[in-house]
């Protein structure tokens, strides 16, 4: 299988890593900007092949862009491996942004089982691991940056060095986001585009002043008219759920360009399963009942983090951490993280 040629690792932090960095930014904004995206990534850790592939919930996985991957195998993927494929899942079940290898899912809580998978993708695109790193995007996805292995696994240090990187390419990506947001308000063109996008969404100022709209948002709103009264509760970022929608909600930061501390609000579908839909239902009436930083704690918690990782993560102490859980318990009403996964993951109620 034809791959590409091997290019010379660079350090990270070194002044070759920033001035990749600088070429980057000159492709914000720009249909080229995840090419330039990934041969940034690429250029820390040694690698045989990359794909970017978007993650949603309304789709399946969309293969964005390729590099040293066949025709052949693209539509393999496609036909074959896409439904089975264990990012996509762990994506739907945990919207969790950052670094994973294929080779780690195993023993992971919540985690997906790759044997399908491993079985129909590695011995034909004839891989061995694949270093996966998870970006925010619009309406509920996520854009995945993959970087291919021919021979043995991404090791300990790779990793650690994909997340060392992961701050700065999350921060491009952002950066990419407010700058296509910021050229819609110019461009008739590529707003008209963004309001044929699938995927319903609605952005408002910090006034709550509408600022954009898909069309796809008003057939939501016509299809679930408890959307309007929504739209108005401005104060209130945490998830709600309708009888056939999930409204998620993000905050800008004060300094995005389209709509400074603003917000983005995205619909997914309420599971049909009545277990799963009375998980979700419990889970988002938790959520208007936490402050913020435990919303984040509690959200993390389902995703299966260690106090460890929050810790890391978020840049506070273990036992900062522990006190948050403590109160999250306090106000499910329950005293144990399993209890807190049965109720609000699976839908079991603790016993």
């Amino acid at each position: 299988m034809k791959r590409t040629r091997k290019a010379k690792v660079v350090e990270f932090g070194s002044q070759d890593w920033f001035r990749k960095v600088g070429e980057t930014t000159l492709f914000l904004g720009s249909e080229n900007f995840h090419e330039a995206l990934i041969t940034l990534f690429g250029c820390l850790i040694e690698h045989s092949a990359c794909w970017i592939i978007r993650f949603s919930d309304a789709a399946s996985p969309e293969i964005m862009y390729t590099r040293g991957v066949p025709q052949n195998l693209r539509d393999h993927y496609r036909s074959a491996c896409s439904s089975v494929d264990p990012f996509a899942a762990h994506w739907r079940i945990h919207k969790e942004i950052g670094v994973r290898a294929l080779s780690r899912f195993k023993g992971m809580l919540g985690a997906v089982d790759t044997r399908s998978y491993n079985a129909l993708f590695k011995p034909a695109a004839n891989v061995t691991d694949e270093l996966g790193l998870f970006l925010p995007t619009i309406g509920n996805a996520s854009i995945g940056l993959f970087l291919e292995r021919e021979r043995g696994v991404f090791d300990d240090d790779e990793i650690e060095r994909a997340k060392a990187a992961f701050p700065v390419v999350n921060s491009l990506e952002k950066a990419h986001i407010g700058r296509v947001f910021d050229g819609m308000q110019s461009n008739g063109s590529l707003l008209e585009a963004a309001r044929l996008n699938p995927h319903p969404i609605l952005v408002q100022d910090r006034y709550g002043v509408e600022i954009f709209a898909s069309l796809s948002w008003a057939d939501a709103v016509a299809d679930e008219p408890a959307l309007s009264a929504v739209v108005l509760q401005f104060a209130n970022d945490s998830p709600i759920m309708l009888e056939k929608y999930i409204v998620n909600i993000e905050r800008f930061e004060k300094y995005f360009p389209l709509a400074p501390g603003g917000r983005m609000l995205t619909l997914s579908r309420c599971p049909e399963v009545s277990a799963q839909r009375g998980a979700v239902r419990a889970r988002t009436e938790l959520s208007c009942r936490l402050t913020p930083r435990e919303r984040d704690i509690f959200n993390m918690v389902l995703g299966g983090r260690s106090t460890s990782d929050i810790s890391r993560l978020l840049s506070i102490s273990k036992g900062t951490v522990k006190n948050y859980t403590l109160k999250i318990y306090k106000k499910a009403g329950i005293n144990s993280r399993r209890a807190l996964i049965q109720q609000y993951v699976t839908g079991l109620a603790p016993g």
